[in-house]
């Protein structure tokens, strides 16, 4: 068995994301091309403010490109509603500050478990939800099902942010 070449999962053609400021348009994003193929690992390094946050909104489609293309499994990247939450439960975002995206009012449970409710995934939900615990190093899971974000370290609180992305078993996973 020779090398096999697979094609990219998730790509990114010629991207260019802009926006308005005072007048003037700030272009985030200028003519990226990106290929993720299954099981690789991606870094993108890089000063503070020079545009990979929004390069992942971009490709999560939180924002649309001035120009350019996201492609996943060979298809440009659909934004109708529809297409995008099913587009979204196949490539997870998680954000660089965990403390934005946890609701200080939803146990760790209910945070995990939320991703997998929008996607009517709530067969096996209480198992879903330890595995994806577990996977992201919070064990034994269970003990972390009913605290609050503001019992948990940053690190825990992060932790969560990924059990939550992990509980979909996305294909892609997008870190800020």
């Amino acid at each position: 068995g020779g090398l096999h070449v697979s094609s990219p999962i998730l790509a990114a053609r010629d991207l260019r994301v802009e926006f308005a400021a005072k007048g003037r348009v700030a272009r985030a994003v200028d003519g990226v091309n990106l290929d993720v193929h299954p099981g690789e690992i991606v870094a993108l390094v890089g000063e503070s403010g020079c545009g990979k946050t929004t390069l992942a909104r971009t490709l999560l489609g939180l924002e649309r490109p001035a120009s350019g293309e996201v492609r996943y499994a060979g298809r440009p990247l659909a934004y109708s509603g529809r297409a995008l939450k099913a587009y979204r439960r196949q490539v997870q975002l998680v954000p660089q500050d965990p403390t934005g995206s946890l609701n200080p009012r939803h146990t760790v449970y209910e945070a995990v478990a939320e991703g997998l409710r929008i996607h009517g995934l709530t067969d096996g939900e209480e198992e879903r939800v330890a595995a994806a615990l577990a996977r992201a190093g919070l064990r034994p899971p269970e003990r972390f099902f009913l605290s609050y974000p503001h019992e948990l370290s940053g690190g825990q609180r992060q932790r969560v942010v990924i059990a939550g992305a992990l509980a979909l078993e996305p294909k892609v996973l997008v870190a800020d």
